[in-house]
């Protein structure tokens, strides 16, 4: 039975390493997500368009759903870009702590 819960055991050091091998990935799956959102989100100047090729006129804009469709879009993108930027700076603080404790 002794062998059994050995087997198991497992030192504070590792666990710390492998909290933070996770919280490093955590912190670069959400970097990479942050930048993916904030290109996907419209500039707020006028004049863009010329870059981009698109326009704001377009036939869905004639209801109310398509007037609100955009604006919708973007508070969603900019909650996510926050969610992402908490969930980053989380795991950057932890990481920090942790490190501080092991030395």
């Amino acid at each position: 039975m002794l062998s059994i819960l050995s087997f198991f055991a497992v030192d504070a050091a590792s666990v710390v390493a492998g909290v933070r091998i996770a919280l490093a990935a955590l912190a670069l799956i959400c970097t990479g997500f942050i930048i993916f959102i904030v290109m996907k989100q419209s500039g707020n100047s006028d004049g863009t368009e010329a870059f981009t090729g698109s326009s704001n006129k377009s036939d869905e804009s004639e209801t109310y759903y398509g007037k609100n469709a955009g604006s919708r879009k973007e508070a969603r993108l900019k909650l996510l870009t926050y969610v992402a930027a908490g969930v980053l700076a989380v795991c950057c603080i932890v990481m920090i702590i942790l490190q501080a404790v092991i030395k």
